[in-house]
């Protein structure tokens, strides 16, 4: 057995090609047992195996271009280039991330987690390459339904009519992460229509029927790499299974694309989402009762159904639940057409992914004031994907779209009876947002409820204004200020973010002199999400407008990019813990002369 920590790129050089099929048994054996213990993108990764020992056995990566689209067929690049120790460490905070990133290695070209940026960038890269007069070859790895992303096509467009030699790897392996759908999935079932698309585009075409082949990989590689400049932009097709070597990939619905820990064996405990009940699975139940007494509601996602708990809904539902693939502007729009159509589109997406297409949301949408629904799942801190891949630019960003509504749930009752309230009689678009997280059993109690808000305790010496992602850590902060400190503050819930009407009458009441200047009101505001237009950004204005005097103190994310983690890890790192908001708001009120 090849000894995996020790491999690098000059070691695999130096190796026998009859020794090759060995070492992609061991790397298949290693990445089963390591990645069912941690979690991970194992699917994806069992795929391209003979691929990138191919791609590595010939190509010099450190000076050669090797772009993996996304990243989630990079697992057995980081073996090859010496990072097998580091495996153990996927899905923690601070070790291995999900995706490629620049900063890992000199191997890595590319920090991407969102599909479609290889060709583009590869192209910038090669056009920047030759200005230079650098003779170094450029390859991207596209597959996993990459191709059918609308940036990969404007790529694919300014390729075709270059001289540039960029070898385009298409990894066919009939998913996405679901499997494809649409008319790139017709087409790369036929034997010629490919190599007619493909040329058609300006692009050399070559196709391996079976890409586990290593014999016939290495001789196409080796071929391009001796004499690149004279294929000009060129495509490499192969056929590939995802999950190769996993049994339990075979019956998995997305071949285990991505997995929580499992049982290699059995399959056991295989989830592409975190465990229990979500608020996604309640969203998903919630529509599930509306859809059946309402036939014009129609659902989209933009090829992640299990993001957003629809696999029931696909079952029940397979002519008005529709993976539209992975093209998030093109899900937008099409619900924008639906509903001009006279049906009630809603669109399940992650907030990650949505903000691929703010644009739609502005011009398609907002522009003409349609009755679009956007459940928006992970919004907040989502876990180990990326920093890109966490929900903190959804708030900034939506509230300055015109006729745009934001609703962030308060707990399942409130997303209940919102989302069914709303699919009624819907009016202008309305984006419902919701956080990565197991809803908390039994879920605490509020109070007072009114128009989109809740109401906590006892308001005497200030309020605390939060989300449902932040309820928690609000009370907490809560229970220690009274228990530590003597301090009552209440908590302020706010569902209803646009239109935001929280705290009209309290600045009206500061303004009138009902709250003496000299005694203001004190506000403190927690967010997992951007400072810069977010929560604290609202309340700010709503007194600013009303020209009234607060003291506030806002907490949540500044102008940075937080590293991947759970909810803790991530709330710990940017000091959103207890004892340092406790600290600040004690600091603030013996400021004030209020101690």
């Amino acid at each position: 057995m090849t000894n995996l920590m020790t491999l690098t790129p000059t070691i695999l050089k130096q190796m026998a090609r009859e020794d090759l099929p060995a070492l992609s048994a061991d790397i298949r054996q290693f990445l089963i047992a390591s990645v069912s213990q941690t979690g991970g993108h194992i699917g994806a990764a069992l795929g391209v195996v003979e691929l990138t020992i191919a791609l590595h056995h010939v190509f010099d990566s450190s000076q050669d271009k090797i772009i993996f689209d996304t990243g989630h067929q990079g697992y057995t690049h980081r073996i090859l280039t010496g990072r097998a120790n580091q495996f153990p460490t996927l899905n923690t905070f601070g070790g291995m991330s999900r995706f490629l990133d620049r900063a890992d290695s000199p191997h890595d070209h590319l920090s991407a987690s969102h599909a479609g940026t290889a060709i583009s960038t590869a192209v910038g890269i090669a056009q920047a390459m030759e200005m230079a007069g650098d003779l170094h070859r450029i390859v991207a790895v596209v597959g996993d339904g990459t191709l059918g992303e609308g940036l990969t096509w404007e790529g694919l467009n300014y390729l075709g009519g270059t001289k540039l030699p960029i070898l385009v790897v298409l990894n066919d392996n009939q998913m996405s992460i679901p499997p494809t759908v649409g008319g790139i999935a017709y087409m790369l079932k036929g034997h010629e229509r490919p190599g007619h698309w493909f040329a058609g585009l300006g692009i050399q075409y070559h196709r391996i029927d079976d890409g586990h082949d290593l014999v016939a990989l290495i001789e196409f590689c080796t071929d391009y790499h001796q004499s690149y400049w004279q294929y000009g932009p060129t495509v490499l097709h192969i056929k590939t299974e995802k999950g190769r070597g996993l049994p339990c990939a075979a019956s998995h619905p997305f071949k285990m694309h991505f997995s929580m820990p499992f049982d290699p064996a059995t399959g056991a405990g295989a989830s592409p989402t975190i465990a229990g009940r979500t608020y996604a699975t309640v969203a998903a139940e919630t529509l599930h009762t509306v859809m059946a007494e309402d036939e014009t509601i129609v659902v989209l996602t933009p090829g992640t159904p299990y993001a957003s708990a629809l696999d029931q809904l696909l079952a029940c539902y397979p002519s008005r639940v529709l993976d539209v693939g992975m093209a998030e502007q093109h899900a937008v729009s099409m619900a924008a057409g639906l509903a001009l159509g006279g049906r009630k589109p809603v669109v399940c997406v992650q907030s990650t992914f949505l903000q691929r297409a703010y644009d739609q949301v502005l011009h398609d949408v907002s522009f003409l004031n349609l009755p679009v629904t956007f459940l928006v799942v992970r919004s907040g801190f989502a876990g180990y994907d990326s920093p890109t891949h966490h929900g903190l630019w959804d708030i900034p960003v939506l509230r300055s779209f015109p006729n745009m509504q934001i609703h962030y749930a308060m707990d399942t009752q409130d997303l209940q009876a919102t989302l069914t309230a709303r699919l009624g009689h819907p009016q202008g678009p309305l984006a419902l947002l919701m956080p990565y997280e197991p809803v908390l059993e039994p879920e605490p109690e509020i109070a007072v409820r009114y128009d989109g808000y809740g109401m906590l305790g006892t308001s005497r010496h200030g309020t605390i204004v939060c989300l449902g992602n932040t309820f928690a850590l609000a009370r907490e902060v809560c229970a220690q200020l009274q228990e530590d400190h003597a301090i009552d503050f209440g908590i302020l819930l706010c569902a209803k973010l646009k239109p935001f009407r929280a705290f009209q009458g309290l600045a009206k009441e500061v303004q009138d002199g009902s709250i003496r200047p000299e005694h203001p009101s004190h506000i403190v505001t927690i967010e997992e999400g951007i400072l810069a237009g977010g929560l604290g950004s609202l309340v700010a204005e709503a007194f600013l407008d009303a020209g009234a005097p607060v003291s506030l103190l806002r907490f949540g994310v500044g102008d940075c990019f937080v590293p991947a983690g759970s909810k803790q890890e991530c709330a710990q790192a940017l000091w959103l813990d207890v004892e340092t908001i406790v600290a600040a708001i004690i600091n603030r009120w013996s400021e004030e002369g209020r101690a």
